[in-house]
């Protein structure tokens, strides 16, 4: 019977450790970085940066300028980016914005025209931007930009997978790869301070992030929008955006 008290204290000693241990397996979960790179603080919109991530494949993600996200988290050089760091996506204080969720909607079944072709009905010339733009590739635009449909935020154009996707216009590639969910290989072409252009669902890339790019300069392949079944032929998802918002690109386009 003298030994009833080491007993139970040795068992207290051992729920105690088992206490503890849980304790810290929580408390390093809560420390861990999270699997959901987007998500809401205190009513803000947030982001945690993943590999492969550039500040302007994540504006691009979220409809931004990348020149305001870079302000708003005080990022001086928007190429120094770490994994796991944490970046507001709206004002210091401000309103929470919405953001764009990546994914683009099915192409229409029903041709609309010719990318090569005239411009669309009613308007007579192109728009005036200081970017000098031409079309990717010669094809068949299956889905127009609707106005003020949030899904949309390009025009798509089929053409024979292995086409080859030409720069819309000059500049300097700021991302090329696979990392935004919806877009599979996608290039970003920065043309200047206010204006990029995004080129996905390519089967392959020509280009890396930093490279300079000709107007008409091959950059990817057109590729299939639905990988698994090739035999619908391929698509090319083409955006224009100005300070982060998608834009019509056939107002702008000869």
């Amino acid at each position: 019977m003298r030994i009833a008290g080491p007993v139970l204290a040795s068992s207290r000693l051992r729920r105690l450790a088992a206490v503890g241990l849980l304790a810290g397996l929580f408390l390093l979960q809560g420390c861990a970085t999270p699997t959901d790179y987007r998500s809401w603080e205190r009513g803000q919109p947030v982001y945690y940066v993943k590999g492969g991530d550039t500040l302007y494949s994540i504006a691009v993600a979220n409809d931004l300028d990348w020149q305001r996200l870079a302000r708003w988290n005080g990022i001086s050089n928007p190429r120094h980016l770490k994994i796991g760091q944490r970046l507001r996506l709206s004002p210091p204080g401000g309103a929470a914005v919405s953001a764009g969720g990546g994914s683009a909607p099915a192409a229409s079944r029903t041709p609309v025209k010719t990318a090569s072709s005239a411009p669309k009905p009613g308007s007579s010339a192109p728009a005036a931007s200081p970017v000098n733009w031409k079309w990717p590739l010669e094809g068949r635009v299956l889905h127009r930009f609707p106005e003020g449909a949030p899904a949309q935020k390009g025009v798509i154009l089929a053409a024979s997978i292995d086409t080859p996707v030409r720069a819309a216009a000059g500049g300097r590639v700021v991302y090329s790869g696979d990392g935004l969910p919806g877009y599979g290989n996608l290039v970003i072409v920065k043309h200047n301070a206010e204006w990029l252009s995004a080129y996905a669902y390519n089967k392959s890339l020509a280009v890396s992030e930093g490279e300079e790019v000709r107007r008409g300069q091959t950059i990817a392949r057109v590729g299939a929008r639905d990988h698994r079944k090739p035999e619908r032929g391929g698509h090319l998802l083409f955006q224009i955006r100005r300070q982060g918002k998608p834009v019509d690109p056939e107002r702008y386009l000869p």
